[in-house]
């Protein structure tokens, strides 16, 4: 079991890196320079690999809890596959 404190740091860092990749796609709609397109485009997609350092901290027992992958894999199921 890992400490309380690392738990809350890591769902912290993966609800950060959602908010990062929100103002990714937000940033098109900004009245901006193409420098500074240039300058926030790159800086903003290196912070969102915080995730996985959030990730590592949250653990694999969360990660699992909340586990979407069968999810997913059903939706892209054909109708006709068992």
């Amino acid at each position: 079991m890992k400490p309380k404190f690392l738990r809350i740091l890591g769902i912290a860092l993966i609800i950060f890196s959602w908010i990062i990749w929100g103002v990714i796609f937000i940033l098109p709609f900004l009245k901006l320079t193409i420098r500074q397109y240039a300058l926030a485009y790159p800086v903003l997609f290196a912070a969102t690999s915080i995730f996985w350092v959030g990730a590592a901290l949250v653990g694999k027992e969360l990660i699992q809890k909340y586990n979407l992958l069968p999810k997913i894999k059903k939706w892209f199921k054909r109708s006709g596959d068992n």
